[in-house]
């Protein structure tokens, strides 16, 4: 009992400090949390799911990123980081050295779990019952997105759909599902979640109808790929693409969509809230303040020249610092008129010598006279999904033309798609993907679904699949490692 306490309490304790929901909570201070004593009201039903969002939040300070972008080249040059995440620059990871396992997303999932269980069982008001469906269908929702990053990450994992409430470790200690039977489940709680949202409400900083189309877009993008699911899954994630209310657009300047100022813009279905207006406890910068320029970085030159280029510099040695993780500028072949290249990241030089490159497509803002790196960690944008679209068409023997020539002209007014064969469609697809969504935590995952990893010069003899972690297996040995 006194584990299950602690459970509940570790669960519990910040809810309300979540800046996804924005409204406050008015929860009732209790001694003890258990699940016998909450799960009773309509503000208990919210809590859970602000603490799902909390668990989320977690995952994406830099776990995020290192699965779904730090393999893929983006960053080469220099790296010297802290944390390993060299290891994953260079693909060097193996069970021993891997910092990043699936036991973080799992909590997300027993969140998840704890409001599907709980939450049918509360009684709402008429008036309110739509919000209690809300709450179901973000759960099935987030299960699924969850369990979508690990099955792209690792292949297929233990699927788990009740929530650890008890200390046996016999519940807990279970076998991988296969790859097949994961994404059957993940295709399951998508219908799931859609048969529950009873309208198209996006506030933007939760799961919604529109960032769950999304998602079954994505994933049966993935499985007609990777999984053998043809035309059958191309067709149904063009159907859930154009099945997306809300009439998302793209703004006019690729650099507004990032823009600390104008958070939850027309463009954003789906991003995960970092902001200043988070209490101190609550606090915390995402996995950016490692690809900015801090203090140690410019040598020889001053700190004037280098806060000129690039505006307030991060703080600490240990904080920030793109030398120690130098984004390959060379790998985006941005044209000198692509509007998203010094939106993306600036060079300072030494006259014609290059110091140091940084990032500053997600730069935070400054406060006082420090940079706090809380841009949002955009998770669905409608860039995004146009290029999902387009590679759809194209796999399906269409004209991607439309969808290509409003991302590519958005960048570039000069700039135009030519409709071409499937496999040189595909390439300027990619390339496209790989310049827009930079830096977002998708160019690993791209490569993957294109079966373009070989690009990547330190994938060679490499697995594709991240190993799991040896502390993973030590806890449940019925895991078998990846391959």
């Amino acid at each position: 009992m006194k584990k299950k306490i602690l459970l509940y309490s570790i669960l519990f304790t910040g809810f309300s400090l979540l800046n996804s929901c924005q409204d406050d909570l008015n929860l009732t201070s209790e001694s003890v949390i258990t699940s016998a004593s909450f799960w009773k009201t309509e503000d208990d039903a919210k809590a859970g799911v602000n603490g799902m969002y909390f668990n989320f939040r977690t995952q994406t300070q830099q776990n995020y990123y290192l699965l779904g972008g730090a393999r893929s080249a983006e960053l080469t040059n220099g790296v010297q980081s802290p944390l390993t995440l060299a290891n994953y620059y260079n693909n060097n990871l193996t069970a021993q050295n891997i910092d990043v396992d699936w036991a973080g997303l799992y909590t997300v999932i027993h969140q998840a779990n704890l409001v599907l269980k709980y939450v049918p069982t509360i009684q709402f008001s008429p008036t309110t019952v739509n919000e209690q469906k809300r709450y179901i269908a973000q759960a099935y929702s987030m299960r699924a997105l969850a369990y979508f990053i690990m099955a792209r990450s690792w292949g297929g994992v233990p699927i788990v759909t009740t929530p650890t409430e008890n200390t046996n470790q016999s519940e807990y200690i279970i076998s991988r599902n296969t790859i097949e039977e994961t994404f059957t489940f993940i295709k399951s709680d998508i219908e799931s979640a859609i048969a529950n949202y009873s309208d198209a409400t996006n506030n933007k900083t939760q799961l919604s109808l529109s960032s769950t189309y999304a998602l079954k877009a994505e994933v049966n993008l993935w499985t007609a790929k990777q999984l053998g699911g043809g035309n059958t899954d191309l067709n149904t994630a063009l159907t859930a693409i154009n099945a997306i209310p809300t009439a998302p657009s793209l703004l006019p300047n690729f650099k507004d969509v990032f823009s600390y100022s104008n958070k939850g813009n027309s463009e954003i279905l789906f991003a995960v809230r970092y902001s200043l207006a988070d209490v101190p406890s609550a606090l915390s910068d995402n996995w950016n303040s490692f690809m900015f320029v801090g203090p140690s970085d410019f040598a020889p030159l001053t700190a004037a020249t280098a806060t000129a280029t690039f505006g307030t510099l991060g703080v600490g040695t240990g904080n920030a610092g793109i030398s120690r993780v130098q984004p390959d500028i060379t790998r985006f072949n941005f044209s000198s008129t692509d509007t998203r290249k010094t939106a993306t990241y600036l060079t300072l030089y030494n006259g014609e010598i290059p110091v140091v490159t940084g990032l500053v497509k997600y730069n935070g803002t400054v406060d006082g006279a420090t940079r706090r790196f809380v841009s949002d960690v955009i998770i669905y944008r409608w860039a995004d999904i146009l290029l999902m679209k387009a590679e759809i068409k194209n796999a399906l023997g269409q004209d991607p033309s439309a969808e290509m020539n409003l991302v590519m002209q958005r960048a570039d007014a000069s700039s135009s798609f030519t409709n071409g064969t499937q496999a040189a469609n595909d390439d300027v697809i990619l390339n496209e993907r790989l310049k827009e969504l930079a830096f977002e935590g998708k160019a690993w995952w791209d490569l993957v679904r294109f079966n373009k990893t070989n690009i990547v010069p330190s994938m060679a003899g490499k697995k594709i699949l991240f190993p799991i972690s040896q502390n993973t297996i030590n806890f449940n040995p019925k895991i078998t490692q990846n391959p």
